[in-house]
């Protein structure tokens, strides 16, 4: 793993280990900076990243349902559509 791969994937975890209370004054916060969409779409990157992640049981979502995420979430303007 990179440095950045690694950055990335212990902030993952910290964010999957948040109590439901942080977990909703973390989403709060998101809410505070910068525009609503950008944020909402950094949100579901950084959900559909943390999906692509081995979890400590082994087990992690495949990369079809993570494609079949991001292309609802694309259609739903949850993130912008990718130029192909």
């Amino acid at each position: 793993m990179s440095d950045t791969e690694r950055d990335r994937h212990d902030r993952a975890i910290r964010i999957r280990k948040m109590t439901d209370a942080k977990l909703c004054a973390f989403m709060d916060e998101l809410g505070n900076g910068g525009t609503l969409a950008e944020n909402r779409a950094t949100t579901v990157e950084a959900f559909l990243t943390a999906l692509g992640q081995r979890t400590a049981t082994g087990l992690r979502t495949s990369d079809a349902t993570i494609r079949k995420l991001r292309s609802i979430a694309e259609a739903e303007g949850f993130l912008p559509r990718e130029e192909e």
